[in-house]
């Protein structure tokens, strides 16, 4: 069994994970002198503190007070791993209900280090993939968009899709040509297309052919090819001339146009 121990300690001392350091939801209560902790931390095997839970009052000192030592739970496992210890931290965030931007900076972590292995950090945070897929994406995408993002790591570009207005009548379209084998979409394309709409153009989404449209709209290629074709310059020849100011005689001026 751990053995769970109180210890008073330089608040500097203690480290987390996230930099998204916003004020916490709820008060942090100063109840210091009655020994009354509100952070749990762990002691490694390099006598680390790692911040293990109590992240809202964290968030709180480290904004307020970062220069004080206080009194902390503690708890020694010298074999700790970084993987293992981001478990711990998203685990805490889901529990105290921090804010979502501290969340997603957590769950991004724990993609990131799992190669987006869901059902991994399902079962060592005993979160659902409903949990963490509300994390990440827009709540308007289907659910075999989402886990085509999680598997290509595609989830920014989707969500940019479903959250733009300009974009909702084309959502049909755009999420599978997230995902085509060929042509993948980018945020290139996707702003060749926005700028597309915005001169007036549209694309049936109704038609057989739209994904089939649609890479040749973002075809960059032709796309630079027609503005190039489309643009006109005045005649910049040089021609020269004389002009009399007002008519004067003596005032002949030279001029190159």
């Amino acid at each position: 069994m751990d053995i769970i121990r109180i210890e008073w300690v330089p608040f500097q001392k203690i480290k987390a994970r996230h930099t998204n350091a916003l004020p916490p939801s709820r008060a942090y209560h100063n109840d210091t002198q009655a020994h009354v902790p509100h952070i749990h931390v762990i002691r490694n095997q390099h006598n680390d503190l790692l911040l293990a839970k109590g992240i809202e009052a964290y968030n709180k000192l480290y904004l307020i007070d970062f220069h004080r030592s206080i009194p902390v739970y503690i708890i020694t496992n010298p074999h700790i791993t970084l993987l293992e210890w981001t478990y711990q931290l998203f685990q805490s965030c889901m529990e105290e209900k921090v804010n979502h931007r501290l969340k997603y900076e957590y769950i991004t972590l724990l993609l990131k280090e799992t190669r987006n292995d869901i059902a991994s950090i399902c079962k060592h945070t005993k979160c659902t993939k409903e949990d963490i897929y509300q994390l990440l994406f827009d709540s308007t995408i289907p659910e075999k968009y989402k886990d085509l993002a999680i598997k290509h790591n595609r989830i920014q570009l989707i969500n940019s899709i479903a959250t733009n207005p300009k974009l909702q009548n084309y959502r049909a379209v755009l999420y599978p040509a997230v995902f085509q084998h060929n042509n993948r979409l980018t945020y290139e394309k996707l702003k060749l297309f926005l700028t597309y709409i915005d001169e007036g153009y549209e694309l049936n989404v109704n038609s057989i052919l739209a994904l089939e449209n649609f890479n040749k709209i973002v075809d960059q290629a032709q796309a630079w090819k027609y503005y190039w074709d489309s643009l006109e310059f005045p005649d910049t020849r040089i021609m020269e001339g004389v002009f009399y100011y007002k008519g004067d005689k003596h005032s002949r001026i030279k001029v190159r146009l």
